[in-house]
């Protein structure tokens, strides 16, 4: 469809990216130099074309650097040198040198397909993305972060929400308004991910909104929980779980933690009617990645340890498993907390604050991936939204969320009126 180019001109003012002080910052040795007077700003407008124009104090999240047309002292390739910092609103450069930069930004418009890489950067920013949460960049100078350059949603219900799965083609494709709450998914983030060719980039990390039912897993649930106390103050979700799960079904006697020989595992990955083959070619566009499920015998640690703890190749990363469908690991959790609790123990999460402002807590027990330091516990998220460890993957059922990686090639819409909110999730290109 043509653009409506002179209705959009004349209602859209562009908008330059604007800080008080712009730096470029050495990302070697964290220095930063002012170069503000041998920067050249060139914003894209609605046409497509480049106005070079002056910073001022407004700052929008419609603009990201576009760092092949960027250019500093005419060097070949800028981006051996230059990057955007999209949450400090800052061009990273990796030398000390005093450039002259010409840089180019590119707007971001209403209906744009985004790279995953495009639509992290150009959205994050400090104080939230919309809702009531934030999408942060968990870079080595934000505090207590996973410090990996990922970007990770945390807080109150953000915005993150998408629509997947068999039935959401006539939304994604735009021929609907409406998707269906089975097909309602939620991003976890951008996050680094080994590959199970063992390459490792960055993939978008999505978990189902609500609750696996029997009806999505092939084993049978176990107990009645929407009739148990601990299911009785369910937030942010439509109704009750009616269906909870062992993280391994088998008789007490021959218990084991072994993810790969459990039976969510199985449910998920492996029966005939596992959750991954009932999401038909859906299924096509789920990145096959290298799960860290080895041991991680504390829990009673913050988010960052906790992470370290779960990259470790003495712990977490001990033994790994490539799939493509998973159970979340306890650090999604942790980060899934407003920024403030990255200082608590996530054994301690069990506050009015964190159960307000963790968008992943649902005041239920459900299962993480990751195994405890025992011959048959798995450590879960207790509806009180602390970590525990059950020492009994094999007689205790709760709530399941299945979680995956879609592949580096899938695109993220940013329509009209899609705000990424449960009633307009994003739209996959």
């Amino acid at each position: 469809m043509k653009k409506k180019i002179g209705i959009i001109s004349a209602l859209l003012v562009v908008v330059i990216v604007a800080i008080s002080t712009i730096l470029l910052t050495n990302k070697d040795d964290d220095k930063s130099i002012n170069l503000d007077n041998g920067i050249a700003y060139y914003y894209q407008n609605e046409s497509g074309d480049y106005t070079q124009e002056s910073y001022n104090n407004t700052w929008t999240t419609g603009y990201v650097l576009n760092i092949g047309k960027s250019s500093c002292n005419d060097i070949t390739n800028p981006k051996d040198i230059l990057d955007w910092d999209s949450v400090n609103k800052t061009v990273l450069m990796s030398t000390n040198k005093n450039n002259n930069c010409k840089l180019y930004f590119d707007k971001l418009t209403p209906g744009q397909t985004y790279t995953a890489e495009d639509f992290f950067k150009a959205f994050a920013k400090n104080g939230g993305l919309s809702g009531q949460g934030n999408l942060l960049q968990h870079t080595t100078s934000l505090p207590n972060s996973a410090g990996d350059d990922g970007y990770r949603y945390s807080g109150n219900n953000p915005n993150n929400f998408i629509c997947f799965g068999p039935g959401s083609e006539s939304y994604n494709n735009g021929t609907s308004i409406k998707c269906h709450d089975e097909n309602l998914y939620r991003i976890i983030g951008y996050v680094p991910v080994e590959l199970s060719t063992g390459t490792t980039t960055n993939l978008i990390k999505v978990i189902k909104s609500e609750y696996a039912t029997a009806n999505d897993l092939e084993i049978p649930s176990k107990g009645t929980p929407e009739s148990d106390s601990h299911y009785a103050n369910l937030k942010r979700v439509k109704e009750l779980p009616k269906d909870g799960f062992r993280w391994n079904d088998i008789d007490e006697d021959d218990s084991i933690n072994t993810w790969q020989d459990g039976s969510l595992y199985n449910a998920l990955n492996i029966n005939d009617n596992s959750f991954i083959n009932k999401l038909g070619n859906w299924a096509n566009i789920i990145e096959n990645v290298k799960w860290n499920v080895g041991p991680n015998p504390a829990i009673a640690i913050t988010s960052q340890v906790m992470y370290n703890s779960e990259n470790d190749e003495e712990q977490g990363a001990s033994t790994q498993v490539s799939a493509k469908i998973g159970l979340m690991y306890p650090s999604d959790y942790g980060f899934a907390s407003s920024q403030k609790s990255w200082t608590t123990q996530i054994y301690n999460y069990n506050t009015d604050e964190n159960q307000k402002n963790n968008w992943l807590y649902n005041a239920v027990y459900e299962w993480t991936i990751s195994r405890d330091g025992s011959p048959d516990g798995a450590i879960n998220v207790a509806n009180e939204g602390h970590l525990g460890s059950d020492n009994g993957v094999y007689n205790v059922s709760y709530g399941v969320r299945p979680v995956f990686y879609l592949k580096s090639d899938v695109k993220l819409v940013n329509d009209n009126n899609i705000d990424g909110s449960m009633d307009h999730p994003f739209r996959l290109a």
